[in-house]
Protein backbone atom coordinates (compact mmCIF):
# COMPACT_ATOMS: atom_id res chain seq x y z
CA UNK A 1 0.00 0.00 0.00
CA UNK A 2 1.35 3.26 -1.10
CA UNK A 3 1.56 5.89 2.06
CA UNK A 4 2.69 9.19 0.38
CA UNK A 5 0.07 10.42 -1.83
CA UNK A 6 0.18 14.23 -2.56
CA UNK A 7 -2.15 16.83 -0.25
CA UNK A 8 -5.37 17.52 -0.99
CA UNK A 9 -6.45 21.05 -1.33
CA UNK A 10 -8.53 22.66 1.50
CA UNK A 11 -12.09 23.90 -0.15
CA UNK A 12 -14.62 26.55 0.86
CA UNK A 13 -17.89 24.73 2.63
CA UNK A 14 -20.50 23.85 0.14
CA UNK A 15 -24.30 23.55 0.08
CA UNK A 16 -23.17 19.60 -0.66
CA UNK A 17 -20.45 20.02 2.23
CA UNK A 18 -22.58 21.39 4.31
CA UNK A 19 -25.67 18.34 4.29
CA UNK A 20 -22.86 15.81 4.17
CA UNK A 21 -21.69 16.95 7.70
CA UNK A 22 -25.45 17.82 8.78
CA UNK A 23 -26.05 14.40 8.17
CA UNK A 24 -23.31 13.09 10.35
CA UNK A 25 -24.49 10.24 12.61
CA UNK A 26 -24.34 10.31 16.54
CA UNK A 27 -23.21 7.68 18.56
CA UNK A 28 -25.06 4.77 18.68
CA UNK A 29 -26.36 4.42 22.43
CA UNK A 30 -24.56 1.05 23.66
CA UNK A 31 -21.58 3.34 23.21
CA UNK A 32 -21.84 6.08 25.52
CA UNK A 33 -19.62 5.65 28.36
CA UNK A 34 -17.75 3.09 26.99
CA UNK A 35 -14.36 4.33 27.23
CA UNK A 36 -14.01 4.07 31.05
CA UNK A 37 -15.86 0.89 30.76
CA UNK A 38 -13.45 -0.82 28.15
CA UNK A 39 -10.19 -0.65 30.21
CA UNK A 40 -7.90 0.16 27.21
CA UNK A 41 -8.05 1.82 23.74
CA UNK A 42 -9.02 -0.06 20.43
CA UNK A 43 -5.55 -1.29 19.30
CA UNK A 44 -5.28 -0.71 15.52
CA UNK A 45 -3.06 -2.71 13.62
CA UNK A 46 -2.87 -0.43 10.15
CA UNK A 47 -0.70 1.84 8.23
CA UNK A 48 1.42 5.35 8.98
CA UNK A 49 2.40 8.08 6.74
CA UNK A 50 0.16 10.32 4.63
CA UNK A 51 -2.85 7.41 4.64
CA UNK A 52 -2.23 7.31 8.87
CA UNK A 53 -2.75 10.97 8.73
CA UNK A 54 -6.35 10.20 6.42
CA UNK A 55 -7.51 7.47 8.71
CA UNK A 56 -7.05 9.58 11.75
CA UNK A 57 -8.43 12.94 10.24
CA UNK A 58 -11.39 10.79 8.63
CA UNK A 59 -12.79 8.05 10.86
CA UNK A 60 -10.20 7.74 14.30
CA UNK A 61 -10.45 11.48 15.67
CA UNK A 62 -14.05 11.92 15.02
CA UNK A 63 -15.16 8.33 16.82
CA UNK A 64 -13.35 9.29 19.47
CA UNK A 65 -15.23 12.63 19.51
CA UNK A 66 -18.44 11.17 19.87
CA UNK A 67 -17.54 8.05 21.68
CA UNK A 68 -14.90 8.83 24.13
CA UNK A 69 -13.38 5.50 22.72
CA UNK A 70 -9.75 5.85 22.53
CA UNK A 71 -8.16 4.27 19.51
CA UNK A 72 -4.60 3.43 19.72
CA UNK A 73 -2.75 3.00 15.96
CA UNK A 74 0.47 0.37 15.84
CA UNK A 75 2.51 0.97 13.01
CA UNK A 76 3.80 -0.30 10.74
CA UNK A 77 1.02 -2.79 9.64
CA UNK A 78 2.48 -6.42 8.82
CA UNK A 79 0.37 -9.71 8.17
CA UNK A 80 2.80 -11.82 9.84
CA UNK A 81 2.73 -9.99 13.21
CA UNK A 82 -1.05 -9.89 13.07
CA UNK A 83 -1.60 -13.77 12.30
CA UNK A 84 1.19 -15.05 14.49
CA UNK A 85 -0.21 -12.51 17.15
CA UNK A 86 -3.30 -14.34 17.23
CA UNK A 87 -2.51 -17.78 16.60
CA UNK A 88 -0.77 -16.84 20.25
CA UNK A 89 -4.23 -15.66 22.35
CA UNK A 90 -3.30 -12.50 20.62
CA UNK A 91 -0.73 -11.00 23.31
CA UNK A 92 -0.89 -7.34 21.63
CA UNK A 93 -4.35 -6.91 22.18
CA UNK A 94 -5.06 -6.31 19.09
CA UNK A 95 -8.34 -5.36 17.93
CA UNK A 96 -8.91 -4.15 14.25
CA UNK A 97 -6.73 -4.68 11.63
CA UNK A 98 -6.31 -2.69 7.95
CA UNK A 99 -4.68 -5.11 5.95
CA UNK A 100 -2.95 -4.78 2.64
CA UNK A 101 -5.63 -5.65 -0.25
CA UNK A 102 -9.10 -8.22 -0.08
CA UNK A 103 -7.12 -11.66 -0.16
CA UNK A 104 -5.29 -11.21 3.74
CA UNK A 105 -8.49 -10.73 5.88
CA UNK A 106 -10.40 -13.39 3.19
CA UNK A 107 -7.66 -16.11 4.50
CA UNK A 108 -7.22 -14.84 8.52
CA UNK A 109 -11.16 -15.17 7.85
CA UNK A 110 -10.63 -18.63 6.75
CA UNK A 111 -8.50 -19.81 9.87
CA UNK A 112 -10.49 -18.56 12.29
CA UNK A 113 -8.47 -14.94 13.31
CA UNK A 114 -11.26 -12.57 12.53
CA UNK A 115 -14.68 -12.47 13.44
CA UNK A 116 -17.05 -12.43 11.20
CA UNK A 117 -19.18 -8.99 10.39
CA UNK A 118 -22.16 -8.58 11.95
CA UNK A 119 -23.84 -6.30 8.51
CA UNK A 120 -27.19 -5.49 10.93
CA UNK A 121 -24.34 -3.79 13.09
CA UNK A 122 -23.08 -1.76 9.59
CA UNK A 123 -26.57 -0.01 8.66
CA UNK A 124 -24.62 1.94 6.07
CA UNK A 125 -22.76 -0.90 4.08
CA UNK A 126 -25.61 -1.25 1.20
CA UNK A 127 -24.67 2.08 -0.23
CA UNK A 128 -20.86 0.60 -1.12
CA UNK A 129 -18.84 -0.87 -3.74
CA UNK A 130 -19.36 -5.13 -3.48
CA UNK A 131 -15.56 -5.08 -3.22
CA UNK A 132 -15.54 -2.95 -0.09
CA UNK A 133 -17.81 -5.52 1.43
CA UNK A 134 -16.91 -9.06 2.69
CA UNK A 135 -17.30 -11.41 5.20
CA UNK A 136 -14.65 -10.30 7.42
CA UNK A 137 -13.43 -7.29 6.48
CA UNK A 138 -14.62 -3.58 4.83
CA UNK A 139 -13.15 -0.64 2.97
CA UNK A 140 -13.88 3.04 2.93
CA UNK A 141 -11.83 2.59 -0.92
CA UNK A 142 -10.16 0.94 -3.60
CA UNK A 143 -6.92 0.89 -4.88
CA UNK A 144 -5.84 0.78 -8.55
CA UNK A 145 -3.30 -1.14 -10.04
CA UNK A 146 -2.62 -0.48 -14.03
CA UNK A 147 -0.33 0.56 -16.63
CA UNK A 148 1.16 4.41 -16.22
CA UNK A 149 3.53 5.45 -19.23
CA UNK A 150 5.25 8.76 -21.02
CA UNK A 151 3.16 10.59 -22.79
CA UNK A 152 5.72 11.78 -24.83
CA UNK A 153 7.10 9.45 -26.13
CA UNK A 154 4.46 8.04 -29.14
CA UNK A 155 2.05 9.65 -31.93
CA UNK A 156 -0.75 8.01 -30.39
CA UNK A 157 -1.45 7.12 -26.51
CA UNK A 158 -1.87 3.05 -25.93
CA UNK A 159 -5.51 2.27 -24.96
CA UNK A 160 -5.11 -1.19 -23.83
CA UNK A 161 -2.94 -4.37 -22.56
CA UNK A 162 -2.90 -4.86 -26.43
CA UNK A 163 -0.83 -1.73 -27.02
CA UNK A 164 1.27 -2.42 -23.68
CA UNK A 165 2.32 -5.72 -26.18
CA UNK A 166 2.90 -3.87 -29.06
CA UNK A 167 6.73 -2.93 -28.82
CA UNK A 168 6.32 -2.08 -32.82
CA UNK A 169 3.82 0.85 -32.27
CA UNK A 170 4.87 1.77 -28.83
CA UNK A 171 8.48 0.73 -28.61
CA UNK A 172 10.32 1.44 -25.40
CA UNK A 173 11.42 -1.09 -22.29
CA UNK A 174 8.82 -2.24 -20.03
CA UNK A 175 8.29 -3.18 -16.22
CA UNK A 176 6.07 -5.44 -14.37
CA UNK A 177 5.94 -6.41 -10.94
CA UNK A 178 7.46 -9.55 -8.66
CA UNK A 179 3.85 -9.94 -7.73
CA UNK A 180 1.75 -12.14 -9.76
CA UNK A 181 -1.39 -10.61 -9.11
CA UNK A 182 -2.80 -8.55 -12.40
CA UNK A 183 -0.09 -10.10 -14.85
CA UNK A 184 -1.62 -13.17 -16.06
CA UNK A 185 -4.70 -11.54 -16.03
CA UNK A 186 -3.24 -8.88 -18.11
CA UNK A 187 -1.43 -11.32 -20.14
CA UNK A 188 -4.54 -13.02 -20.72
CA UNK A 189 -6.31 -9.55 -22.00
CA UNK A 190 -3.84 -8.66 -24.15
CA UNK A 191 -4.66 -12.02 -25.81
CA UNK A 192 -8.59 -11.09 -26.50
CA UNK A 193 -9.82 -12.84 -23.27
CA UNK A 194 -12.93 -10.59 -22.14
CA UNK A 195 -12.67 -9.39 -18.56
CA UNK A 196 -15.88 -11.46 -17.69
CA UNK A 197 -14.06 -14.49 -18.84
CA UNK A 198 -11.07 -14.32 -16.80
CA UNK A 199 -11.74 -16.52 -13.96
CA UNK A 200 -10.59 -19.02 -13.79
CA UNK A 201 -7.06 -17.80 -15.27
CA UNK A 202 -5.71 -19.85 -18.03
CA UNK A 203 -2.17 -19.73 -17.16
CA UNK A 204 -0.77 -21.73 -20.39
CA UNK A 205 -2.22 -19.59 -22.74
CA UNK A 206 -1.16 -16.37 -19.88
CA UNK A 207 2.64 -17.41 -20.23
CA UNK A 208 2.35 -18.35 -24.13
CA UNK A 209 1.30 -14.41 -24.07
CA UNK A 210 3.79 -13.11 -21.48
CA UNK A 211 7.02 -14.69 -23.18
CA UNK A 212 5.77 -12.53 -25.94
CA UNK A 213 6.75 -9.43 -23.86
CA UNK A 214 9.39 -10.43 -21.91
CA UNK A 215 12.60 -9.70 -24.20
CA UNK A 216 11.25 -5.98 -23.40
CA UNK A 217 10.75 -6.17 -20.00
CA UNK A 218 13.83 -4.13 -18.60
CA UNK A 219 12.71 -4.71 -14.80
CA UNK A 220 10.78 -6.76 -12.42
CA UNK A 221 10.63 -3.89 -9.81
CA UNK A 222 9.00 -4.84 -6.26
CA UNK A 223 5.29 -4.16 -6.34
CA UNK A 224 5.56 -3.40 -2.49
CA UNK A 225 8.46 -0.92 -2.77
CA UNK A 226 7.78 0.14 -7.13
CA UNK A 227 8.84 3.61 -6.34
CA UNK A 228 12.30 3.45 -7.79
CA UNK A 229 10.83 1.98 -11.44
CA UNK A 230 8.32 4.74 -11.15
CA UNK A 231 11.25 7.53 -11.14
CA UNK A 232 12.61 5.30 -14.08
CA UNK A 233 9.42 5.69 -16.07
CA UNK A 234 9.35 9.42 -14.86
CA UNK A 235 12.79 10.05 -16.04
CA UNK A 236 12.39 8.59 -19.17
CA UNK A 237 13.98 5.66 -18.61
CA UNK A 238 10.65 3.16 -18.94
CA UNK A 239 8.31 3.63 -21.91
CA UNK A 240 5.77 2.07 -19.91
CA UNK A 241 4.92 -0.43 -16.44
CA UNK A 242 2.58 -2.02 -14.51
CA UNK A 243 2.05 -0.30 -10.43
CA UNK A 244 -0.02 1.75 -8.17
CA UNK A 245 -1.40 4.21 -9.90
CA UNK A 246 -2.40 7.36 -7.71
CA UNK A 247 1.36 8.69 -8.35
CA UNK A 248 0.91 8.18 -11.92
CA UNK A 249 -2.26 10.31 -11.38
CA UNK A 250 -0.25 13.05 -9.74
CA UNK A 251 2.08 13.40 -12.13
CA UNK A 252 -0.47 13.73 -14.67
CA UNK A 253 -2.73 16.41 -12.91
CA UNK A 254 0.86 18.18 -12.05
CA UNK A 255 1.21 19.14 -15.82
CA UNK A 256 3.74 16.55 -16.06
CA UNK A 257 4.30 13.69 -19.47
CA UNK A 258 2.87 10.62 -17.46
CA UNK A 259 -0.82 8.68 -17.96
CA UNK A 260 -2.58 6.02 -17.43
CA UNK A 261 -4.50 3.11 -18.89
CA UNK A 262 -7.86 2.97 -17.34
CA UNK A 263 -9.12 -0.05 -19.90
CA UNK A 264 -8.66 -3.07 -18.11
CA UNK A 265 -7.12 -1.85 -15.18
CA UNK A 266 -7.22 -3.40 -11.93
CA UNK A 267 -8.65 -2.26 -8.35
CA UNK A 268 -9.33 -3.94 -4.88
CA UNK A 269 -9.99 -2.69 -1.84
CA UNK A 270 -7.64 -2.68 1.35
CA UNK A 271 -9.73 -3.81 3.91
CA UNK A 272 -10.24 -3.85 7.81
CA UNK A 273 -11.02 -6.89 9.65
CA UNK A 274 -11.81 -7.49 13.66
CA UNK A 275 -9.64 -9.43 15.66
CA UNK A 276 -11.37 -12.73 17.21
CA UNK A 277 -11.70 -12.64 20.38
CA UNK A 278 -11.74 -9.25 20.56
CA UNK A 279 -13.52 -7.75 23.87
CA UNK A 280 -14.99 -5.14 21.62
CA UNK A 281 -16.80 -6.00 18.70
CA UNK A 282 -19.74 -4.23 18.77
CA UNK A 283 -17.26 -0.97 19.19
CA UNK A 284 -15.52 -2.42 16.17
CA UNK A 285 -18.52 -2.41 14.42
CA UNK A 286 -19.19 1.08 14.87
CA UNK A 287 -15.90 2.26 14.38
CA UNK A 288 -16.31 0.13 10.76
CA UNK A 289 -20.17 1.66 9.62
CA UNK A 290 -18.22 5.08 9.22
CA UNK A 291 -16.34 3.77 6.11
CA UNK A 292 -19.79 4.02 4.56
CA UNK A 293 -20.75 7.38 6.15
CA UNK A 294 -20.16 10.16 3.57
CA UNK A 295 -18.87 12.78 5.84
CA UNK A 296 -16.24 10.22 6.98
CA UNK A 297 -15.20 9.09 3.66
CA UNK A 298 -15.31 12.57 2.41
CA UNK A 299 -12.83 14.17 5.03
CA UNK A 300 -10.20 10.72 4.82
CA UNK A 301 -9.92 11.11 0.97
CA UNK A 302 -9.12 14.94 1.03
CA UNK A 303 -6.45 14.40 3.36
CA UNK A 304 -5.18 11.13 1.19
CA UNK A 305 -6.58 11.30 -2.49
CA UNK A 306 -7.85 8.18 -3.26
CA UNK A 307 -11.17 6.30 -5.18
CA UNK A 308 -14.13 6.34 -1.87
CA UNK A 309 -16.84 3.09 -2.32
CA UNK A 310 -19.15 5.30 -2.33
CA UNK A 311 -20.49 7.24 -5.50
CA UNK A 312 -22.09 10.22 -3.44
CA UNK A 313 -18.85 10.89 -2.12
CA UNK A 314 -16.96 11.14 -5.50
CA UNK A 315 -19.85 13.17 -6.69
CA UNK A 316 -18.90 15.45 -3.68
CA UNK A 317 -16.14 15.33 -4.66
CA UNK A 318 -14.64 18.74 -6.71
CA UNK A 319 -13.29 17.90 -9.98
CA UNK A 320 -9.41 18.65 -9.06
CA UNK A 321 -10.26 16.02 -6.45
CA UNK A 322 -11.46 13.77 -8.92
CA UNK A 323 -8.91 13.78 -11.50
CA UNK A 324 -6.65 12.30 -8.65
CA UNK A 325 -8.88 9.37 -8.93
CA UNK A 326 -10.16 6.34 -10.26
CA UNK A 327 -13.87 7.84 -9.77
CA UNK A 328 -15.84 7.44 -13.69
CA UNK A 329 -13.21 4.93 -14.74
CA UNK A 330 -13.95 1.87 -12.05
CA UNK A 331 -16.95 0.29 -15.06
CA UNK A 332 -13.54 -0.35 -17.34
CA UNK A 333 -11.26 -1.79 -14.58
CA UNK A 334 -11.11 -5.43 -13.22
CA UNK A 335 -11.64 -6.18 -9.48
CA UNK A 336 -8.81 -9.03 -8.85
CA UNK A 337 -10.75 -12.39 -7.64
CA UNK A 338 -10.14 -12.18 -4.08
CA UNK A 339 -11.82 -16.41 -4.25
CA UNK A 340 -9.17 -17.25 -6.82
CA UNK A 341 -6.76 -15.78 -5.11
CA UNK A 342 -7.77 -17.24 -2.09
CA UNK A 343 -7.96 -20.63 -3.04
CA UNK A 344 -4.51 -20.70 -5.61
CA UNK A 345 -2.13 -17.78 -4.85
CA UNK A 346 0.89 -19.53 -3.53
CA UNK A 347 0.82 -22.32 -6.39
CA UNK A 348 0.40 -18.92 -8.99
CA UNK A 349 3.44 -16.74 -6.96
CA UNK A 350 5.40 -19.79 -6.88
CA UNK A 351 5.22 -20.60 -10.77
CA UNK A 352 5.73 -16.93 -11.86
CA UNK A 353 8.65 -16.42 -9.49
CA UNK A 354 9.99 -19.11 -11.53
CA UNK A 355 9.14 -18.04 -15.06
CA UNK A 356 10.79 -14.74 -14.14
CA UNK A 357 13.67 -16.02 -12.69
CA UNK A 358 14.29 -19.13 -14.60
CA UNK A 359 12.29 -18.45 -17.71
CA UNK A 360 10.63 -21.86 -17.03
Amino acid sequence: MDQNRPDAKRLSISRRTFVLASSAVAAPAFLQGTARAQGRPLNFLTWGGRFGQGVRKGFSDPFTAKTGIVITDITPYNYGRFISALQNRNPENFDLAWFSDEIEPARAGAMGLLEKLDYSLLPNAPKALASARQDFAVSPYVTTYQVGFRADRWPTKPQSWTDFWDVTKFPGARSIGTNVMGVLEAALLADGVAPAALYPLDEERAYRKLAQIKPHIRLFHNTSAAQPARQSLYQGDLAMMLSWSSDFIAQKVAGKPIDVIWNGGFYFSPSVGIAKGSPYVRQAHAYLDQFFQEQAVLAFVREWPTTPVLTSVATAMTEQERQQTAAGNLDKMVNLNRAYYLQNQTRLQERYDAWRVLGS
